[in-house]
């Protein structure tokens, strides 16, 4: 099945926010500010969230799934999390997915309700497990069977009913980076096919535990249909399995997220939309084929809602041309800020934000960060004619550019702003370095008297 493109209305196939725009004077403007003025009134380098971008994604996914009776979006906060996302997607009655003890943290300091959270991770510790349990009916996604035992002693200990999903490694690969793959056989993540019966018969036996069913993820950046749809089939067959030899039947099916955006013009995912109307439709199918009653079904976006939102503003230092030809245009951020590029060879896309009109350049250079790598390149080849002093928007910035951003060189981390229909407000403060040195101690021994 191929489902049909949306890229009309889908914007995690367009390279750009969607209310991005160039104005008489050659400045790129998003979410109806101009990007120069959000430069100078922020700083650089300044990540910029769409929030209309992400209104529109939501929107995609929630048109798709209309056809199935009973559905859920959860947005999966590894992507980009704090506490306006949080607040946002509770106001756009999304679930949400947290894989950490800091993200669920996160979460409860914005209100966010329990019984809408559903916690991941594959070595999950008693304290992240009764700090899940303790906030409420948080939903908790076993990881393997050393995890199912820790589950029901801690939630006996708070006598408190877990409920469960368990995650399957379906053994399907999407078109993907080998390191953001999560549905191969040989798979950190998940209990393999031929032990989830043993594994849900075990949790069955514990009154501490109230299984719901099943999740699956095959990984992230997936541009195509057909893998998820594959995954669909097998997790209803598992379904049957579990009808069939223990009397179990899912009330909820998590076939978890992982699409694509569209990061250059090499790229071509399918829409959200189409995505999930496929997978939707894909279920119908398989559970009313083998006479199986259909399940809750829960989708986790994370990229594909926030990634193409968001842009990174940087300013050119300086530019440089060595004798055998290579050119380098240095900017004011890199790795620390996006460590895509050097962790997973991804390509972006790149526009003078102060002169979006101008020509290109006639020879390719490289985009390239201030830290002490050589592999802090954003961009390998561009033909921006960028000059010492212009602003640089790199698009597609929204996804795991603030989540896995690092202090590397000491360097604080960015300030991150929202902006929609010509307001723009900071959502995470500028580092200082102030705050670099924080939890800093100096041994008692090394003062001097």
């Amino acid at each position: 099945m191929t489902a049909p493109r949306d890229s009309a209305t889908a914007p995690n196939t367009q390279i750009r926010p969607i209310s991005c725009q160039v104005d008489t004077q050659g400045h790129l403007w998003v979410g109806g500010c101009d990007s120069n003025e959000l430069a100078k009134q922020f700083g650089t380098p300044l990540w910029v969230i769409d929030e209309q971008t992400i209104l529109d994604g939501v929107s995609a996914y929630k048109d798709g799934l209309s056809i199935y009776p009973n559905w859920q979006v959860l947005y999966a906060g590894k992507a980009f999390l704090c506490l306006a996302m949080c607040k946002l997607v509770d106001m756009l009655d999304l679930g949400l997915d947290v894989v950490s003890e800091g993200e669920l943290f996160t979460a409860k300091q914005a209100g966010f309700p329990a019984d809408r959270i559903y916690m991941h991770g594959n070595n999950k510790s008693e304290s992240e497990l009764s700090a899940g349990l303790i906030y409420g009916d948080v939903t908790i996604v076993v990881d393997n069977f050393s995890e199912l035992e820790l589950l029901a002693k801690v939630a006996s200990q708070l006598g408190k009913k877990a409920r469960v999903l368990f995650r399957v490694i379906p053994g399907v690969e999407p078109d993907t980076h080998q390191h953001i793959k999560t549905g191969q056989h040989d798979s950190k993540f998940g209990i393999p096919l031929t032990q989830i019966k043993t594994a849900v018969e075990k949790a069955l036996s514990y009154e501490s535990l109230d299984v719901e069913g099943l999740h699956a993820h095959i990984g992230s950046q997936a541009q195509k249909l057909e893998p998820y749809l594959e995954n669909a089939e097998i997790l209803a067959d598992l379904a049957e399995q579990l009808k069939k030899e223990l009397s179990f039947e899912l009330r909820t099916l998590d076939v978890g997220g992982g699409l694509a955006i569209k990061y250059s013009g090499s790229d071509d995912p399918v829409g959200a939309s189409s995505w999930a109307r496929g997978v939707a439709k894909q279920v119908i199918e398989a559970f009313e084929r083998r006479s199986l009653s259909l399940p809750r079904l829960l989708v986790e976006p994370g990229r594909s809602i926030v990634g193409p939102s968001g842009l990174t503003l940087y300013r050119v230092g300086h530019c440089k041309e060595l004798p055998g030809g290579a050119k380098f245009i240095a900017v004011d951020g890199g790795m620390a800020d996006n460590p895509r590029p050097i962790t997973y060879q991804s390509i972006y896309t790149a526009a003078l934000a102060n002169r979006a009109d101008c020509p290109p350049a006639t020879e390719p250079r490289s985009i390239v960060g201030k830290y002490c790598e050589s592999g802090d390149i954003i961009i390998k080849e561009t033909y921006l004619d960028a000059n010492s002093g212009d602003l640089i928007a790199i698009f597609g910035t929204g996804a795991y550019n603030f989540s896995m951003a690092s202090n590397y060189n000491r360097s604080p981390r960015p300030a991150c702003v929202l902006v929609k229909d010509g307001s723009a407000e900071i959502i995470v403060e500028r580092e200082s370095n102030d705050d670099i040195i924080r939890n800093d101690r100096v041994p008692s021994r090394f003062s001097r008297k």
